[in-house]
């Protein structure tokens, strides 16, 4: 027990040194910087290997047909919507007026760091819902948060575990060996992780349970939703491919996708595409320009509805930082627990061992 109360310190010290570091202004630079080195890495690399399959090839691979754009638009569209609805369903307003901030959440998260956007949308959200305290709408955008967060790794590792046993994607001997084996242990792995959910959600979510039920159920159909138009973008552009391979590239967006913290995740599942790609005997040149184009649309696409959706937060000022209340500001709030998690450590650190302290009556 003393052990496991020294690493309970150890944890919440370094828990509070790394918010105090990362909140900092060099240590976001710092962050800044590692992110944006990570990003020319990857760039660079793309460019190298794609000078090797030839420009020339890539760009006779590009697509062609247009329901790629057709499907691409429903890929991109597809978060945001559900987002709009979502907090319609939290919040209780139209999903039509939620939506230009939720597709400006969607840009912040994507291109500049996770869950900056869900900062945005707290100061959006401010002056708008009126009859919402600062503090259950940070406590509504941190349910819906984790909510997303559950759901992505639910329908990941399930789509995974499905892929991988059906025989989509080859197996390790090790893992086919003992394949019930780890099957019947992962499904109670997962009914923990529930059981545990259920009985702990009145302390870790402040939202309705019915209203969480609703929230995470919609988060569930957004994913099979995108994934299932993921492949059929992949699937139209090259339909001779058999769909066990777009399966396999599904695993490995998956996987990319689920990296926290990771810039330019699109950029990384390209480089790793074109490596998939001659693994499974498909054309390299292909699914670079396929990856490519996919890619270079987002981002073009994020810089215009980013100016769009800020010309029209002018027309409706979007709350700003001035003005906020201290008290309840996300850093206010966010200091207020490293402090608590400081005095406690502290605390614990101080404080003699139950052993110790009986003698001591």
């Amino acid at each position: 027990m003393e052990l496991l109360q020294k690493a309970k310190i150890r944890f919440a010290r370094l828990r509070v040194h790394w918010d105090r570091f990362s909140s900092s202004t060099r240590g976001q630079w710092v962050l800044w910087t590692l992110r944006q080195a990570l990003t020319v890495g990857v760039v660079g690399y793309l460019i190298y290997r794609m000078s090797q399959i030839g420009w020339a090839d890539i760009w006779a691979s590009m697509p062609r047909t247009p329901w790629f754009y057709v499907i691409f638009a429903g890929i991109y569209l597809t978060l945001p919507i559900f987002q709009s609805i979502i907090f319609g369903v939290i919040w209780g307003r139209s999903p039509v007026t939620l939506l230009p901030p939720a597709l400006k959440k969607r840009v912040y998260n994507k291109d500049v760091l996770s869950y900056s956007g869900d900062v945005y949308l707290y100061f959006w959200a401010r002056d708008r819902v009126a009859d919402w305290t600062d503090r259950e709408l940070l406590h509504s955008l941190k349910d819906n948060a984790i909510l997303s967060s559950v759901a992505s790794t639910i329908v990941a590792f399930g789509l995974l575990a499905g892929f991988l046993f059906s025989g989509y994607v080859a197996l390790p001997d090790t893992i086919i060996e003992h394949e019930v084996l780890y099957l019947v242990g992962g499904i109670l792995v997962g009914g923990i992780i529930i059981a545990v959910g259920v009985n702990f959600r009145s302390v870790v979510f402040g939202l309705a349970g019915r209203t969480l039920a609703t929230v995470f159920g919609l988060h569930i159909v957004r994913l099979f939703v995108v994934m299932t138009l993921q492949v059929l973008e992949w699937n139209v552009v090259m339909p001779e491919v058999a769909l066990e391979i777009w399966f396999t590239f599904l695993s490995l967006q998956i996987i990319t996708t689920r990296i926290p913290f990771l810039p330019s995740r699109d950029l990384i599942f390209l480089a790793a595409g074109i490596e998939l790609a001659g693994a499974v005997e498909v054309s390299k040149a292909a699914i670079a320009g396929v990856l490519g184009v996919h890619s270079v649309l987002d981002k073009g696409l994020n810089l215009l509805l980013f100016a769009v959706v800020s010309a029209w937060d002018r027309e409706t000022p979007a709350p700003t930082l001035e003005g906020t209340d201290e008290a309840t500001a996300p850093g206010a709030v966010l200091e207020g627990e490293q402090a608590a998690a400081a005095s406690e450590a502290d605390s614990a650190a101080s404080a003699p061992p139950a052993g110790e302290a009986e003698q001591g009556r």
